[in-house]
């Protein structure tokens, strides 16, 4: 290893973890102190503004020594400094340490830096749509979510202590806002189907129907179409397509 390489793990290897690695010999130590903190600060913001109500739940010196296990000890996979919070929770699915429920939150307050940069082509919102005989299309950007924990309940006075599955969409509208909607389990079934299955809401409705073993197709179907039109109107969906593999945004 050249010599200049050799200054650079050292750099970094101080940086990340200064307790157990000491500055390169040639820099006098205010001005590696500088460094230092303008490294960990920097990341410690970037983290904490995306994360503010794990920050609250998990407590002001808890979270500092978990900012620090992750710039001592994660590997980034992106030099991409907007990315940060990605890899803070990436590394934060290794942690064994925190209450079971801080991943799941995380996540969830992550969605919404995630959905809200997610890259789509331009479209427009129609209001002339058949959601029951067509596959009815959800907004380009958004997100079908299950979670073991009722996330979007949890605070520094609410830490859940039993798993409560918890169903949300997320999506951007056409004013660029990130939207959350919780979901009842059939709905989260219903919308899976229609996005995993390219169904129509007819076939996705009765599928529904014959796995619950409800006498009544048609009144499931009706009440469907009911929710269809709701989640619609508040533009998580965005209209339908005979195929939505040919479907073209504009």
């Amino acid at each position: 290893m050249l010599s200049f390489q050799q200054y650079q793990l050292d750099f970094t290897a101080h940086i990340r973890n200064p307790a157990h690695h000491k500055k390169p010999a040639k820099i006098a130590a205010e001005r590696m102190a500088v460094y230092r903190h303008a490294v960990f600060n920097n990341i410690a913001e970037s983290v904490s503004v995306c994360f503010p109500v794990c920050q609250k739940v998990h407590g002001k010196r808890a979270w500092h020594r978990l900012i620090r296990g992750f710039v001592m000890h994660h590997q980034s996979t992106s030099p991409i400094f907007r990315e940060i919070p990605k890899q803070f929770l990436d590394y934060l699915n290794s942690v064994t340490n925190t209450p079971p429920y801080l991943q799941s939150l995380a996540h969830y307050e992550w969605v919404e830096l995630a959905v809200g940069a997610l890259e789509t082509s331009p479209h427009t919102f129609s209001k002339t749509t058949n959601l029951i005989d067509e596959v009815p299309v959800l907004a380009p950007a958004s997100m079908l979510l299950h979670y073991d924990y009722p996330v979007h309940k949890i605070s520094a006075r609410y830490k859940p202590t039993t798993l409560e599955p918890t169903y949300l969409l997320v999506f951007r509208n056409s004013k660029y806002e990130v939207k959350f909607i919780e979901l009842n389990p059939m709905t989260y079934c219903l919308l899976s189907l229609i996005q995993e299955q390219n169904f129509t809401g007819r076939q996705a409705l009765t599928k529904l129907a014959l796995e619950i073993n409800h006498p009544e197709t048609e009144s499931i179907i009706q009440f469907g179409t009911t929710i269809l039109n709701d989640l619609a109107e508040q533009e998580a969906i965005i209209g339908s397509a005979k195929n939505k593999a040919k479907l073209v945004i504009s």
